[in-house]
C-alpha cells in the first residue's frame, strides 16, 4: 500500500505511525543489531507495515486489480494499484472512520515530526515535502495522482516506463476498481485493527 493507507491504518500511536513510513528505509529483521535499537512502538510500525504489504500482495482482490494493469505496466502494476487505492481511500473516507480527513492530516503530520533522531535524512526530506505540499490531500484529484506517478517515474528512472499512462485504465475502470478497493480494504482494516488491539494497551 501507499503512504496514505499505511498512515491511516497505523491508528493514533505516534511510534507506529512513523514506523509505517520508516520501514521503506530499513532492511533486515526487525530485531537485528540496527533495527533492534529503535523504540518499541516504532518497531511495531515496521512489523505492521510488513504485514500490510504481505496481505496486500496475496489478497485475491488485489491480484484481480493488478491483472487489469499488467499488460501495459508489468511488474510495476502493484505500484500503480498502491497509489490508486490511496485515491479510493480518500473518496470513501467516511466509510472507514469518523475522524474528518481535514483533522487526520495535521494530526499525522505532527506525529511524523517526532523521533527526528532516528529518521534517516532521506526520510526527513520526504516528510518535509509531504507536509509542505500536503501529499495526502492530493491523492483525491487526478492531477495529484499524475504528480505521484511522475515522482515514481523519476525513482524508476526508465524512459520506457511512464506510470501516468495508467490513468487511462483507471478512468475507464473507475467504478470497478472502487468496488474492489472497498472489498479489499475492509479486510485489511480488520486485520490492522486486530494488530493494534493485540499490541497496544489502549488498542489504538
Amino acid at each position: 500500500m501507499n503512504y496514505l493507507a499505511h498512515l491511516f491504518l497505523a491508528g493514533r500511536n505516534e511510534g507506529i505511525i512513523l514506523g509505517n513510513l520508516l520501514e521503506d528505509f530499513v532492511t533486515g529483521p526487525i530485531e537485528n543489531e540496527t533495527n533492534g535499537k529503535l523504540p518499541h512502538d516504532v518497531k511495531l510500525g515496521l512489523m505492521m507495515h510488513r504485514q500490510i504489504d504481505t496481505m496486500t500482495d496475496s489478497h485475491p482482490v488485489v491480484k484481480e486489480c493488478k491483472e487489469l494493469f499488467y499488460p501495459n505496466f508489468g511488474k510495476y502494476s502493484p505500484i500503480v494499484i498502491d497509489v490508486l487505492f490511496d485515491h479510493y481511500l480518500v473518496k470513501n473516507w467516511e466509510i472507514f472512520t469518523e475522524e474528518p480527513f481535514d483533522s487526520f492530516r495535521p494530526r499525522v503530520y505532527k506525529s511524523l515530526k517526532k523521533y527526528l533522531d532516528i529518521q534517516p535524512e532521506q526520510l526527513q526530506g520526504m516528510i518535509n515535502s509531504m507536509i509542505e505540499h500536503d501529499w495526502l490531500k492530493n491523492y483525491k484529484e487526478n492531477w495529484g495522482l499524475e504528480k505521484a506517478f511522475l515522482n515514481l517515474n523519476k525513482r524508476i528512472n526508465k524512459p520506457e516506463v511512464d506510470l501516468r499512462l495508467s490513468l487511462k485504465e483507471f478512468e475507464e475502470n473507475y467504478y470497478f476498481l472502487n468496488e474492489k478497493f472497498l472489498d479489499f480494504f475492509e479486510d485489511l482494516k480488520k486485520h490492522c485493527d486486530k494488530f493494534l488491539k493485540e499490541h497496544l494497551a489502549d488498542g489504538k
